[in-house]
């Protein structure tokens, strides 16, 4: 029941946006879908839905060139055949759409920081790719715990 309600919610919403938001700035979408976009700024923030770079930052329709990953990570340069969602999206953004900043959002009580912190709490839960994407922060852990340990 609480899902449907909350689907409910939403269609509302969304309802509400194209009525209000959308009539009320119907140029700037219609210039947007004309021109295309032209961001200065990519944000790579967590998924978490606790967080909303365009909330937080205040930022309006075409401003911000954002993708969103578990623990807003970037793994490391890696041509090859695999799927790279992140960095298909960074280098999109810099080599497609020129953007000037790149900013990456982090935020506190992450999920993802916490399965890296706590592997074997993360594997208990028997997820398929957690674990594989968070080993990209395995570097960053390291020095952190050796600039800790060096304090």
């Amino acid at each position: 029941m609480a899902s449907s309600q909350s689907i409910q919610r939403l269609l509302t919403g969304f309802g509400n946006f194209r009525r209000n938001y959308y009539l009320k700035n119907q140029a700037l979408f219609h210039g947007l879908a004309l021109r295309g976009q032209a961001p200065k700024v990519m944000v790579i923030g967590c998924c978490d839905a606790r967080v909303d770079p365009m909330l937080i930052t205040g930022a309006g329709p075409g401003e911000i060139f954002m993708v969103r990953n578990v623990a807003n990570l970037v793994p490391p340069y890696a041509p090859d055949t695999h799927s790279h969602g992140t960095s298909a999206a960074l280098e999109f953004a810099v080599k497609g759409l020129a953007v000037e900043h790149i900013i990456v959002l982090g935020h506190a009580a992450c999920g993802g920081i916490r399965a890296l912190l706590n592997e074997a709490e993360a594997s208990a839960i028997g997820t398929d790719f957690v674990a594989s994407w968070m080993s990209n922060a395995h570097s960053a852990l390291a020095a952190v715990n050796a600039h800790t340990h060096d304090s």
